[in-house]
C-alpha cells in the first residue's frame, strides 16, 4: 500500500461506501487525515453525480427504519434516533447531502448525519403566537454561494388576511433570524419543503377558497424571497399537486381519482419549456387510490423510479415497459413517511472533525465493528 501513489488511493477511496470509510478512518493518523481533509466534498460529489450510496429512511411514529437501496436484497435496519418523541411522533423535514432534518411536536429540531451518527440540536427559536391555531413546516437545504446548511422554518396563523412568521436558520452561524412574511398559503399544512436546484418548494395557494388555483413557490435562498415557479400549461392546477425531486431535478405528481397520476419532471431549472411528461400510473395498475404520489429515487441502472403513494406503499414503476412491482421488504414498517437520504461523511460541525471526535478517535481501532471486512479491503487495495 506503501508504494501507491495518494493521487490513485485517493480516486480508490472515493469509490468506496460510507460504512467502509469510517472504518478507514481509525486505521491510523495518516489515513485520518486524508478523509478528513477535501476528500469529503470529493466523496460527496461523486455520490451526488453518480446517484449511489443512497439510503431510504422511514418514518413510523416515533421509529425510524434505514433501507440500503445499493445493496440488493434490500433489507429494514431500525435506526437509534437522537431526538425524543414527546406526544410518540416524529417528523422528517428534508435530507440534504447525508445530513437528515428530524423534528418533533414541541419544536425541538435535530440535523443528523446517520452515517457519522454525529448530530446537532438546534437553539430554541419561540413562534410569536397572534392566535391560538397556527402551522408551522420546515424546509432543509444548503446555500451553495456561502457554504451553509439553511433551515427556514415557515409558520401561518388561520386568519385572512394572511398572517405568516417567516425565520431562517444557519448552521454555520447556529443562529436562527427574522425574514419578511410569505403572502400565501399553505395547500397542505403537513408538508415540509421539498429543496431543488437552491431552493425550497411548496405548494401553495393565494386564497383559502375550496377549488382554488394551486401555486408552485420556491423560497430562493440567495435572494431570501419567495418566487412562483411555472407549471406546465397543459395540467389542470385546481387538481391535487405535490411536489418532489429526482436525480436533483424538481418534479410534481399531478393526481386525478378518476385518470390516475401525472409525474412531471423540470429537467432544466426555471425554463417553463423543460417541463417533461415522466410517467403516468392508472388506476387500473394500482390497488387503492393513487393519492399523494412521489417519485424516489432512480434505480441503479436508471431504467426504473422507486414511487410512494400514500402511506403504506412502495413500489418500482419501469420507465421502459411501464410496468410496476410492489416493494415489500420483511421489517418495513405497515404505514411510513419516507426521504431518501445520501449516504456521506459530511460534518454537522463545520463540516470537518471536532477536537473531541479526534480524540476519541485514537483509541477507535480497536473498538471499529466489522474490522474483518476492513483488513480484507485493505489486502485488496495492497494487490492493486
Amino acid at each position: 500500500m506503501s508504494g501507491l501513489p495518494n493521487e490513485l488511493f485517493a480516486e480508490i477511496l472515493h469509490r468506496l461506501p460510507v460504512k467502509l470509510l469510517l472504518q478507514f478512518r481509525c486505521v491510523s493518523k495518516p489515513w485520518r487525515s486524508l478523509i478528513d481533509s477535501g476528500f469529503i466534498k470529493l466523496h460527496l460529489d461523486r455520490s451526488l453525480e453518480s446517484s449511489t450510496n443512497l439510503s431510504l429512511f422511514l418514518r413510523h411514529s416515533s421509529g425510524l427504519y434505514s433501507i440500503d437501496l445499493g445493496s440488493p436484497p434490500l433489507s429494514v435496519v431500525e435506526m437509534n434516533c437522537p431526538l425524543r418523541s414527546y406526544s410518540g411522533q416524529i417528523t422528517e423535514v428534508g435530507s440534504c447531502h447525508g445530513l437528515l432534518c428530524l423534528c418533533n411536536n414541541a419544536g425541538d429540531v435535530v440535523i443528523w448525519n446517520p452515517s457519522t451518527r454525529k448530530h446537532k440540536f438546534l437553539p430554541h427559536s419561540p413562534v410569536e403566537v397572534r392566535q391560538n391555531f397556527f402551522v408551522r413546516v420546515y424546509g432543509f437545504g444548503f446555500d451553495d454561494e456561502h457554504d451553509d446548511y439553511l433551515l427556514l422554518r415557515l409558520v401561518q396563523f388561520a386568519v385572512e388576511p394572511i398572517e405568516s412568521e417567516v425565520s431562517i436558520y444557519s448552521l454555520k452561524a447556529n443562529t436562527w433570524r427574522r425574514l419578511r412574511g410569505m403572502p400565501c398559503f399553505l395547500v397542505y399544512p403537513r408538508k415540509m419543503g421539498v429543496f431543488a436546484c437552491g431552493r425550497l418548494h411548496w405548494i401553495m395557494t393565494r386564497d383559502l377558497v375550496l377549488g382554488s388555483a394551486n401555486l408552485l413557490v420556491a423560497f430562493n435562498f440567495h435572494t431570501e424571497d419567495f418566487e412562483v415557479v411555472f407549471l406546465p400549461n397543459v395540467i389542470d392546477n385546481r387538481l391535487d399537486m405535490d411536489v418532489a425531486v429526482l436525480g436533483g431535478c424538481l418534479c410534481i405528481s399531478i393526481s386525478d381519482n378518476q385518470m390516475g397520476v401525472d409525474v412531471w419532471i423540470m429537467k432544466e431549472y426555471g425554463l417553463n419549456g423543460t417541463w417533461a411528461k415522466l410517467f403516468s400510473i392508472s388506476p387500473s395498475q394500482v390497488r387503492g387510490s393513487l393519492v399523494f404520489v412521489r417519485p424516489l429515487a432512480y434505480s441503479q441502472n436508471g431504467r426504473q423510479v422507486l414511487v410512494q403513494w400514500g402511506s403504506q406503499n412502495l413500489a418500482w414503476y419501469d420507465l421502459e415497459t411501464e410496468c410496476i412491482e410492489m416493494v415489500d421488504i420483511c421489517g418495513m414498517p405497515s404505514f411510513f413517511e419516507a426521504e431518501v437520504c445520501l449516504r456521506t461523511l459530511v460534518s454537522v460541525d463545520d463540516y470537518g472533525c471536532t477536537k473531541r471526535e479526534n480524540r476519541n478517535a485514537r483509541n477507535c481501532y480497536s473498538s471499529c465493528p466489522g474490522m474483518s471486512s476492513l483488513r480484507s479491503v485493505s489486502i485488496l487495495l495492497s494487490e492493486l
